[in-house]
């Protein structure tokens, strides 16, 4: 069973997540929560709070009926036994609300719709799946706007080899109860180190007692087309990658590889904070 969480600011693209989390949930069990935030500033002056008090539980009220016609329309569509709950949270910032929620409802998993972008937009402008990565102590499924679960048969699993024992153990039990086999990828610039790289993956593997599973090493400069190539060679349906705390100057002019991922990838992304 998991408890699965999904923000949505009831756009198409989030129809799609919530559409892959019922998905989910039919095959795991668990629960399913919608969860639309309203962003609420405090303004400064005394008579400004009074006047916005007033408003702000009409806003809330609209925004569940808002919430609650966008649910009523999705379960139209899809044949499911599971119910959808329903959550409308207020914040001054939309990654606090969505961190506060996924903890009082005790998640297991977020899923989150993403719109692909390219070029300078994909290193450059965030949206709020990839900002939820950047923060989010719980797994984070961004899933692209044409996505369609089927299953999680093959899940390529690019890692930069710091803590890859962690990141197996916290990795695997989200694939068990889908067969999953895993492909270890790692991408090296360096055709000289592929033979010392597969060495230390082997033993890692041996170590970590897991059996379904691929090792690939990849000699490329360019890290986005070389998963890229993989996931398609692969016939992956799922990506799954670790975030790793970055300074400043690599958030504002590099960002992370999941955050770009998070934008680029044509399947599904399970992203995990180290």
């Amino acid at each position: 069973m998991v408890n699965i969480l999904v923000p949505t600011d009831l756009s198409e693209v989030s129809k799609t997540a919530v559409q892959y989390a019922l998905k989910i949930v039919n095959k795991l069990g668990g629960t399913l929560t919608v969860l639309h935030v309203v962003i609420i500033f405090q303004p400064t002056r005394a008579t400004m709070r009074l006047q916005l008090k007033s408003l702000e539980k009409d806003l809330l009220e609209t925004s569940r009926e808002d919430l609650e016609a966008f649910v009523k329309s999705l379960s139209k569509q899809i044949k499911t036994e599971e119910s959808i709950n329903v959550k409308v949270a207020k914040g001054t910032s939309f990654n606090d609300a969505v961190k506060r929620e996924a903890k009082k409802l005790r998640t297991g998993l977020i899923v989150m719709g993403t719109k692909g972008a390219s070029g300078l937009r994909k290193y450059v402008l965030g949206s709020n799946t990839a900002s939820v990565i950047e923060v989010s102590h719980v797994p984070v499924l961004a899933v692209p706007e044409l996505g369609e679960f089927k299953s999680f048969k093959n899940v390529v699993y690019a890692t930069d080899l710091r803590n890859v024992q962690k990141e197996l153990k916290t990795l695997i039990p989200y694939l068990e109860k889908f067969n999953s086999t895993v492909h270890l990828l790692h991408v090296t610039s360096s055709l000289k180190e592929v033979s010392a790289l597969e060495k230390k993956i082997d033993g890692i593997v041996k170590k970590a007692g897991i059996t379904k599973i691929i090792c690939k090493v990849i000699v490329n400069k360019n890290i986005d087309e070389a998963i890229d190539y993989y996931v398609a060679e692969s016939n992956a349906d799922l990506l799954a990658m670790f975030t790793h705390d970055v300074s400043f100057y690599e958030k504002l002019f590099n960002r992370s590889m999941t955050r770009k991922m998070a934008f680029h990838s044509k399947i599904p992304l399970l992203a995990f904070r180290q």
